[in-house]
Protein backbone atom coordinates (compact mmCIF):
# COMPACT_ATOMS: atom_id res chain seq x y z
CA UNK A 1 0.00 0.00 0.00
CA UNK A 2 1.18 3.49 -0.79
CA UNK A 3 2.27 4.07 3.34
CA UNK A 4 4.97 1.45 2.52
CA UNK A 5 7.06 4.96 1.44
CA UNK A 6 5.62 7.14 3.90
CA UNK A 7 6.96 7.47 7.29
CA UNK A 8 5.91 3.93 9.14
CA UNK A 9 7.10 2.08 6.12
CA UNK A 10 10.52 3.69 4.48
CA UNK A 11 12.52 1.73 6.59
CA UNK A 12 11.28 -1.59 5.94
CA UNK A 13 11.71 -0.87 1.89
CA UNK A 14 14.86 0.72 2.16
CA UNK A 15 16.24 -2.65 4.14
CA UNK A 16 13.84 -4.44 1.80
CA UNK A 17 15.68 -2.94 -1.56
CA UNK A 18 18.91 -2.97 0.08
CA UNK A 19 19.10 -6.91 0.64
CA UNK A 20 18.55 -7.88 -3.25
CA UNK A 21 20.77 -5.17 -4.35
CA UNK A 22 23.33 -6.74 -2.61
CA UNK A 23 22.31 -10.30 -3.66
CA UNK A 24 22.94 -8.54 -7.44
CA UNK A 25 19.07 -6.97 -8.24
CA UNK A 26 18.42 -3.94 -9.57
CA UNK A 27 15.25 -2.67 -7.74
CA UNK A 28 12.81 0.12 -8.67
CA UNK A 29 9.42 0.61 -7.33
CA UNK A 30 6.11 2.55 -8.66
CA UNK A 31 3.11 3.89 -7.49
CA UNK A 32 0.07 2.70 -9.37
CA UNK A 33 -3.55 3.24 -9.59
CA UNK A 34 -5.72 -0.14 -10.54
CA UNK A 35 -7.80 2.13 -12.33
CA UNK A 36 -5.07 2.77 -15.13
CA UNK A 37 -4.79 -0.83 -16.06
CA UNK A 38 -8.59 -1.17 -16.35
CA UNK A 39 -9.51 -2.46 -13.42
CA UNK A 40 -12.89 -0.55 -12.32
CA UNK A 41 -11.88 0.41 -9.22
CA UNK A 42 -9.76 3.35 -7.56
CA UNK A 43 -6.74 1.04 -6.08
CA UNK A 44 -3.79 2.96 -5.42
CA UNK A 45 -0.44 0.36 -4.70
CA UNK A 46 3.14 0.09 -4.70
CA UNK A 47 4.21 -2.17 -7.27
CA UNK A 48 8.65 -3.42 -6.60
CA UNK A 49 10.12 -4.69 -9.50
CA UNK A 50 13.34 -5.79 -10.45
CA UNK A 51 16.13 -7.93 -12.03
CA UNK A 52 19.35 -9.65 -11.89
CA UNK A 53 21.87 -7.76 -13.28
CA UNK A 54 24.30 -9.77 -14.65
CA UNK A 55 21.88 -11.92 -16.47
CA UNK A 56 18.69 -9.74 -17.58
CA UNK A 57 18.62 -6.39 -19.37
CA UNK A 58 16.78 -3.34 -17.60
CA UNK A 59 12.84 -3.42 -17.16
CA UNK A 60 10.51 -0.56 -17.52
CA UNK A 61 7.16 -0.90 -16.12
CA UNK A 62 4.32 -1.33 -18.14
CA UNK A 63 2.58 1.96 -19.15
CA UNK A 64 -1.24 2.37 -17.92
CA UNK A 65 -3.71 1.63 -20.32
CA UNK A 66 -6.81 3.78 -19.70
CA UNK A 67 -6.87 7.42 -18.96
CA UNK A 68 -9.17 8.90 -16.25
CA UNK A 69 -11.87 9.20 -19.08
CA UNK A 70 -11.38 5.47 -20.10
CA UNK A 71 -12.24 4.25 -16.24
CA UNK A 72 -13.78 1.11 -16.25
CA UNK A 73 -16.97 1.94 -13.96
CA UNK A 74 -19.22 -0.01 -11.25
CA UNK A 75 -21.83 -0.68 -13.83
CA UNK A 76 -19.33 -2.01 -16.22
CA UNK A 77 -18.55 -4.43 -14.04
CA UNK A 78 -22.02 -5.23 -12.24
CA UNK A 79 -25.29 -4.26 -14.17
CA UNK A 80 -25.39 -7.40 -15.99
CA UNK A 81 -26.05 -9.36 -12.52
CA UNK A 82 -29.50 -10.19 -11.36
CA UNK A 83 -30.68 -8.55 -8.08
CA UNK A 84 -29.02 -10.30 -5.05
CA UNK A 85 -31.40 -12.65 -3.26
CA UNK A 86 -31.54 -14.06 0.05
CA UNK A 87 -29.90 -17.06 0.93
CA UNK A 88 -33.09 -18.82 1.52
CA UNK A 89 -34.39 -17.57 -1.75
CA UNK A 90 -31.75 -19.43 -3.13
CA UNK A 91 -33.13 -22.94 -4.51
CA UNK A 92 -31.53 -23.87 -8.01
CA UNK A 93 -28.40 -25.54 -8.11
CA UNK A 94 -27.44 -22.86 -10.55
CA UNK A 95 -28.24 -20.21 -7.89
CA UNK A 96 -24.65 -17.82 -7.37
CA UNK A 97 -24.16 -18.47 -3.45
CA UNK A 98 -21.60 -15.69 -3.97
CA UNK A 99 -24.45 -13.38 -4.83
CA UNK A 100 -26.88 -13.22 -2.35
CA UNK A 101 -27.89 -10.45 0.17
CA UNK A 102 -26.73 -10.38 3.92
CA UNK A 103 -28.46 -9.31 6.21
CA UNK A 104 -28.72 -5.65 7.81
CA UNK A 105 -30.45 -4.48 10.86
CA UNK A 106 -33.01 -2.27 10.71
CA UNK A 107 -31.65 0.74 11.93
CA UNK A 108 -29.02 0.20 8.77
CA UNK A 109 -31.98 -0.43 6.06
CA UNK A 110 -33.29 3.29 7.16
CA UNK A 111 -29.74 4.39 7.14
CA UNK A 112 -28.59 2.67 3.89
CA UNK A 113 -31.96 4.08 2.00
CA UNK A 114 -30.72 8.31 3.07
CA UNK A 115 -27.06 7.64 1.15
CA UNK A 116 -27.01 8.63 -2.15
CA UNK A 117 -24.44 7.30 -5.29
CA UNK A 118 -21.33 8.32 -3.57
CA UNK A 119 -21.77 9.68 -0.66
CA UNK A 120 -21.28 8.23 3.49
CA UNK A 121 -21.91 9.05 6.79
CA UNK A 122 -22.32 12.65 6.39
CA UNK A 123 -24.99 12.37 4.22
CA UNK A 124 -26.86 10.87 7.11
CA UNK A 125 -28.93 13.12 9.46
CA UNK A 126 -27.06 13.50 12.80
CA UNK A 127 -28.95 11.51 14.88
CA UNK A 128 -29.31 8.42 12.77
CA UNK A 129 -25.20 8.29 13.12
CA UNK A 130 -23.20 6.29 15.49
CA UNK A 131 -21.79 8.12 18.31
CA UNK A 132 -18.27 8.36 16.98
CA UNK A 133 -19.33 9.99 13.58
CA UNK A 134 -21.50 12.76 15.08
CA UNK A 135 -18.06 15.09 15.30
CA UNK A 136 -18.11 14.63 10.97
CA UNK A 137 -15.49 13.58 8.92
CA UNK A 138 -13.43 16.81 9.17
CA UNK A 139 -13.00 15.66 12.59
CA UNK A 140 -12.79 12.31 12.33
CA UNK A 141 -11.70 11.16 8.71
CA UNK A 142 -13.24 7.87 7.75
CA UNK A 143 -15.17 10.14 5.32
CA UNK A 144 -16.72 6.94 3.15
CA UNK A 145 -17.88 4.70 5.51
CA UNK A 146 -21.64 4.23 5.39
CA UNK A 147 -21.17 5.01 2.00
CA UNK A 148 -22.43 4.04 -1.37
CA UNK A 149 -20.92 3.17 -4.75
CA UNK A 150 -21.63 5.06 -8.47
CA UNK A 151 -22.49 2.99 -10.71
CA UNK A 152 -20.94 5.53 -12.79
CA UNK A 153 -17.64 5.56 -11.38
CA UNK A 154 -14.73 3.24 -10.46
CA UNK A 155 -15.18 1.49 -7.20
CA UNK A 156 -13.11 3.23 -4.37
CA UNK A 157 -10.80 0.55 -2.90
CA UNK A 158 -12.39 -3.53 -2.14
CA UNK A 159 -10.60 -4.19 1.11
CA UNK A 160 -11.44 -7.32 3.24
CA UNK A 161 -14.68 -6.07 4.95
CA UNK A 162 -16.14 -4.63 1.83
CA UNK A 163 -19.28 -6.94 2.24
CA UNK A 164 -20.46 -4.26 4.59
CA UNK A 165 -21.40 -0.74 3.80
CA UNK A 166 -20.50 0.14 7.52
CA UNK A 167 -16.46 -0.36 6.60
CA UNK A 168 -16.83 1.63 3.54
CA UNK A 169 -18.07 2.97 0.21
CA UNK A 170 -19.73 -0.89 0.02
CA UNK A 171 -23.36 0.08 -0.25
CA UNK A 172 -25.11 -1.10 -3.90
CA UNK A 173 -25.22 2.09 -6.30
CA UNK A 174 -29.43 1.61 -6.52
CA UNK A 175 -30.32 -1.04 -4.19
CA UNK A 176 -30.60 -0.87 -0.91
CA UNK A 177 -28.02 -3.18 0.68
CA UNK A 178 -24.35 -4.07 0.56
CA UNK A 179 -22.86 -5.46 -2.64
CA UNK A 180 -22.38 -8.95 -2.69
CA UNK A 181 -19.41 -11.39 -2.27
CA UNK A 182 -19.75 -11.97 -6.19
CA UNK A 183 -19.90 -8.27 -6.76
CA UNK A 184 -16.92 -7.25 -5.08
CA UNK A 185 -15.07 -10.33 -6.76
CA UNK A 186 -16.08 -8.36 -9.99
CA UNK A 187 -14.98 -5.09 -8.98
CA UNK A 188 -11.35 -7.03 -8.30
CA UNK A 189 -11.54 -8.43 -12.08
CA UNK A 190 -12.22 -12.41 -10.97
CA UNK A 191 -13.87 -13.89 -13.51
CA UNK A 192 -17.23 -15.99 -12.63
CA UNK A 193 -15.93 -19.32 -12.97
CA UNK A 194 -12.84 -19.06 -10.41
CA UNK A 195 -13.91 -20.84 -7.32
CA UNK A 196 -13.80 -19.31 -3.46
CA UNK A 197 -14.10 -21.30 -0.72
CA UNK A 198 -14.48 -20.64 3.17
CA UNK A 199 -16.98 -18.65 4.66
CA UNK A 200 -18.60 -15.09 4.50
CA UNK A 201 -15.86 -13.52 6.30
CA UNK A 202 -13.04 -16.29 4.59
CA UNK A 203 -14.25 -15.59 1.30
CA UNK A 204 -14.26 -11.65 1.72
CA UNK A 205 -11.01 -11.06 2.81
CA UNK A 206 -9.60 -13.48 -0.03
CA UNK A 207 -11.24 -11.29 -2.79
CA UNK A 208 -10.17 -7.94 -0.73
CA UNK A 209 -6.52 -9.01 -0.20
CA UNK A 210 -6.57 -10.06 -3.81
CA UNK A 211 -3.91 -8.39 -6.35
CA UNK A 212 -6.49 -7.60 -9.31
CA UNK A 213 -6.05 -10.49 -11.73
CA UNK A 214 -6.11 -8.20 -14.30
CA UNK A 215 -3.32 -6.24 -12.72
Amino acid sequence: VPGLLGKRGAEFAARFESTLSDQGYAVRNVRINAAEFGLPQIRKRIYYYGWLRAKVPPFRFPAPTHTEAQFRTVGDAIRDLPPAAALKELTSSTDDLLHRRTRLSALNVERIRLIPPGGGFEDLPVNLRVNCHKGGADKIGHRYVYGRLSADRPASTITARFDSFTRGKFAHPCEDRNITLREGARLQSFPDQFVFTGSQENIAALIGNAVPPVM
